[in-house]
């Protein structure tokens, strides 16, 4: 309406009308009127509702989950924080997140919601696409280049955040930084974790490395596992040294260790003290931490196809060495290479090995090595 006085004696049919609206971001139907009423919804609409559900069993890892509650407590005005976390195969990094994600909406942080996305099944403009959709905008007005959708992904979430509805981002599974091509705009507010198996250089303003678990939390992990399917089994409390051995069979890796716990529980008159036994055999030990729903080796079988023939040799000269640790100088001599390079190889494969103990030194967990020494092929 326009502020002109109007007479008494006007009648109100008469009054003018200004019809314009300006000033925020309108993303689809707009509603005028003198006098409206309407209640907002009390839930997130479904799309920013999605993050799946944590493992009732995580365990460990309480140094890195207060981190990320410090990152997400970040005044992200001038720009979120893109954290990258890295770690082994079959570390938990995506357990830890989710498990970080639903605290930090407990805590109510992000009233936004979250945009969750599993990047090695979508990624670049299609994801883009789905995010834009997510966040209210109708089908037919998402702009077709990966370029637009990415100016508009980012004027959303910095007029969501304006309005007190920041949004956190939940990218999982990255494995080449080409994945994220528009979906990390510099200057937008919005907390972004980005989960990945491999070294991603230049990537992120803050990074948590997963390391596996120690002992003590990996039988933890094992005992809440098991209880979730039957709440009065004892196996672990009852022998913490049987249970401490598959831990350490398992390498600390939470997801061995959840597959160990699906094998006990779906025998619950299966001794652990058997469990380990049958693990103890190196012949036999990845044929026995199978599982339909959890394989640890599927999972190296797909990290293992992403390398190249050079990294390919690399591994497996790290896997032969009978040495718990090889140098960096030893394997350069092996391929004939020099130590700057074979160092830098060495860097990209951290997802399937770790730095040794002695400098510029590097090892490899058992299980891993198990695996690329059954693999065909020479040095």
């Amino acid at each position: 309406m326009t502020d002109e006085p109007l007479g008494d004696d006007e009648p109100f049919d008469d009054w003018p009308v200004d019809n314009a609206i300006s000033g925020g971001l309108f993303l689809s139907w707009v509603m005028q009127g003198r006098d409206v009423t309407f209640r907002m919804p009390y839930e997130l609409p479904p799309a920013l509702a999605a993050l799946p559900a944590p493992t009732p069993a995580f365990a460990g890892y309480d140094d890195e989950l207060a981190a990320l509650s410090t990152l997400f407590a970040r005044d992200t005005r001038q720009g979120g924080p893109v954290v990258v976390v890295g770690g082994p195969t079959g570390s938990g990094k995506t357990e830890l997140v989710l498990t970080a994600a639903h605290r930090a909406l407990a805590q109510g942080w992000f009233a936004g919601g979250v945009l969750f996305a599993d990047v090695s099944r979508l990624h670049g403009s299609a994801l883009l696409g789905g995010f834009l959709r997510a966040m209210g905008l109708p089908a037919d007005r998402v702009p077709p280049t990966r370029a637009a959708r990415s100016a508009l992904h980012a004027l959303i979430l910095t007029e969501l955040a304006r309005n007190g509805s920041p949004l956190l981002i939940v990218l999982d599974d990255v494995t080449h930084a080409d994945q994220l091509a528009g979906l990390l705009p510099a200057t937008a507010p919005a907390t972004t974790i980005v989960t990945t198996p491999v070294h991603l250089d230049g990537l992120g303003t803050d990074h948590i490395v997963l390391s596996p678990l120690a002992t003590a939390a990996a039988t933890r992990l094992l005992h809440r596992a098991v209880t979730m399917a039957h709440p009065d089994d004892t196996r672990i409390l009852d022998h913490p040294e049987d249970a401490a051995r598959v831990a350490d069979l398992c390498d600390g890796l939470p997801l061995a260790l959840r597959t160990a716990a699906v094998l006990l529980a779906e025998n619950p008159f299966r001794p652990l003290a058997a469990l380990a036994a049958d693990l103890a055999d190196p012949r036999t030990r990845l044929a026995e931490l199978t599982h339909p729903d959890r394989d640890l080796r599927t999972r190296l079988d797909a990290r293992h196809a992403r390398l190249d023939p050079t990294q390919t040799r690399l591994l497996r000269l790290l896997a032969l060495s009978d040495a718990p640790e090889t140098t960096t100088s030893t394997l350069a001599a092996l391929c004939a290479e020099s130590e700057d390079t074979v160092r830098d190889r060495l860097t990209s494969l951290l997802h399937l090995i770790e730095s040794g103990t002695a400098p510029d030194s590097w090892r490899m967990r058992g299980l891993v090595r198990l695996y690329v020494r059954a693999r065909p092929g020479t040095p």
